[in-house]
């Protein structure tokens, strides 16, 4: 008769070394992602670096841009914020124009899937007469690496900085799904 806890240790010890080799699997696709997307954020760095030595009058509305990045951390954040005048309606009859401040974000996120990153967008608006008037919106995309260019940088720049809308960028920007 055997002993059910060396038994036990055994499948264990089996599901340890199958778990090991799917993370490490995974950290590789992981890893070959994330050089393959390096180009694209160092574009994108770099064109976010010269919009913010601008002066504010010349990038109006835009008041703040900018990126932050954890260097163990395979999701880069990217934003910009500004003063914005929206209307409202009230009772469907009376319209009324609110100034808010915006914050935009946009996060690309590395992921475990072969030349694939998932690209976050939110947007956060908040009536600066009451601090209970937010406006929100968040789109999740999913793109192909390679489809990742020039083109794309401008245009996640364009939003950040707000000159399109988030359903111009939404267009712009190539993806697979939502």
């Amino acid at each position: 008769m055997s002993n059910w806890i060396e038994e036990a240790e055994k499948r264990q010890k089996e599901k340890d070394h199958i778990y090991t080799q799917d993370v490490h699997v995974e950290s590789d696709i992981k890893k070959a992602n994330h050089e393959r997307i390096l180009p694209f954020i160092t574009k994108l760095n770099e064109l976010i670096e010269r919009v913010s030595r601008i002066s504010p009058e010349e990038r109006k509305p835009s008041i703040e841009i900018g990126s932050t990045h954890l260097s163990d951390d395979l999701k880069y954040e990217f934003f910009g914020s500004a003063f914005l005048l929206k209307e409202k309606r009230i009772a469907f009859i009376i319209k009324k124009n609110k100034n808010y401040i915006f914050w935009r974000r946009i996060y690309i996120t590395i992921t475990d899937s072969i030349g694939i990153v998932k690209i976050t967008i939110y947007e956060k608006g908040t009536s600066q007469t009451n601090q209970n008037d937010i406006i929100k919106s968040k789109m999740k995309l999913i793109t192909n690496i390679d489809s990742c260019n020039e083109a794309t940088c401008f245009n996640i720049v364009e939003w950040l900085v707000f000159k399109i809308s988030s359903s111009e960028l939404r267009r712009k920007l190539p993806h697979i799904s939502q």
